[in-house]
């Protein structure tokens, strides 16, 4: 009768940067004792990593995952030995060997994982993942995709906080490679307490007086671009696609559609219909050219296609008409990977005008005019209401203000 294989049970551990697996060990009443392993002889607590469970078959090596829970890894291997001494008992037959998948390395599951954003999502997402997840590809240690634990995950973010990135930019990056993970099985990877923290800021509007100004500034064609902005709401891509036949000039709205001959999607795939005022109507129809088909696009470049260069016209307009703050830099990469610093008082770069302002002033001051956040979360195009009621803290009601002057709090000032 042949000998029964002991099964061990091993924890996946790192050792001066390098992964090995080491004996989980037990207590004298033969419990598994959570995080501890024996390294060279030597009673060791790693948090990090998960266990396997090791025997041997017909004088091959077998090892199966078993997750990161010490308890529920020392039960699976408490059943797995309980099987094997059954079988050389002849109570139960052995099972017939089961043909495990091939392991997706963590290589093969990035290339995969951009392959899909590539071609199901935007160019401006793809453009946004790639980096992001090829700076994970360098940082990573691990071979396999269903080796990477939750301490890798925070590792890479310690590292791009010393890095000084942002905390805002770190949780994005966490939330790229969590998708990856989650494609592959592995969902919610991360404690809530893992990460990191921000400042979630309110989102800037553009004032009376510097809308006015704006428009001072600006050419007949610039204006109607801008207030086309403003009382749309629309994304800058949104805007520039916007055709002749997305217009309704009998009921007053403006749609977002898709435009396939110039590899334009709606964001989250919607189309859209958005009210917008009788006076934009007009200014529409006032502007059309004569010769205008339904599907130009409403802000042509000088070839006729959707005009890619708004951004660098708002920031012109601000520009001519010294509306610059004159104190911020922004920073611009280009196509050669060196960094240029861009000043504000040195030209037409300022970071307090952009075109998604426009989208902000229009959410914020339509919650303010009355409009229930449902019906706006509809017109913006959010796909869950929280994306629509970050627009809440900017919210400033004539009401309001009214009773915090009559207010006794008031009468101290």
């Amino acid at each position: 009768m042949p000998k029964i294989s002991t099964v061990k049970l091993l924890k996946q551990i790192k050792i001066d940067g390098k992964w090995l697996l080491a004996p989980a060990l037990y207590d004298s009443k033969g419990r598994i004792r959570r995080d501890h392993v024996s390294v060279k002889g030597v009673d060791q607590l790693h948090p990090e990593g998960s266990y396997y469970i090791e025997h041997w078959d017909q004088g091959k090596r077998r090892r199966e995952a078993a997750g990161p829970d010490a308890f529920v890894a020392a039960e699976q291997a408490r059943h797995r030995q309980a099987e094997l001494s059954a079988v050389r008992s002849g109570i139960i037959t052995a099972p017939e060997p089961v043909i495990e998948p091939d392991r997706t390395t963590v290589n093969q599951a990035l290339d995969k994982y951009l392959e899909y954003i590539q071609y199901h999502r935007s160019l401006r997402t793809f453009r946004t993942y790639r980096p992001i997840l090829e700076s994970f590809r360098a940082f990573n240690s691990r071979t396999y995709i269903d080796e990477v634990e939750r301490q890798d995950l925070m590792d890479f973010a310690t590292r791009c906080l010393k890095l000084g990135q942002k905390g805002k930019s770190v949780y994005n990056k966490l939330v790229v490679i969590c998708q990856l993970l989650k494609q592959h099985g592995r969902p919610k990877v991360l404690n809530p307490s893992d990460w990191p923290s921000f400042v979630e800021t309110v989102r800037p509007i553009y004032e009376d007086r510097e809308i006015e100004d704006l428009f001072d500034a600006c050419t007949p064609s610039e204006e109607i671009r801008f207030k086309f902005y403003l009382m749309t709401g629309f994304r800058d891509a949104e805007g520039r696609h916007a055709t002749w036949r997305d217009v309704d000039f009998r009921h007053m709205a403006v749609r977002v559609t898709a435009k396939p001959q110039w590899g334009f999607s709606p964001k989250n795939w919607e189309e859209r219909v958005v009210p917008v005022p009788e006076k934009l109507i007009r200014l529409l129809q006032n502007f059309r050219p004569r010769d205008a088909g339904p599907d130009d696009p409403l802000f042509p470049s000088a070839t006729g296609r959707p005009d890619g260069a708004m951004l660098e016209k708002l920031k012109a307009v601000a520009w001519r008409g010294k509306l610059n703050c004159g104190h911020c830099t922004t920073i611009h990469k280009l196509a050669n990977g060196t960094v240029r610093m861009n000043r504000c008082s040195a030209g037409p770069y300022c970071g307090r005008w952009f075109l998604h302002k426009f989208r902000h002033t229009y959410a914020t001051r339509n919650l303010q005019d009355g409009i229930d956040i449902r019906t706006l979360q509809q017109w913006m195009g959010h796909r869950d209401i929280a994306s629509t009621m970050v627009y809440l803290k900017g919210v400033r009601n004539a009401d309001i203000q009214v009773r915090i002057n009559k207010g006794s709090l008031a009468a101290f000032a």
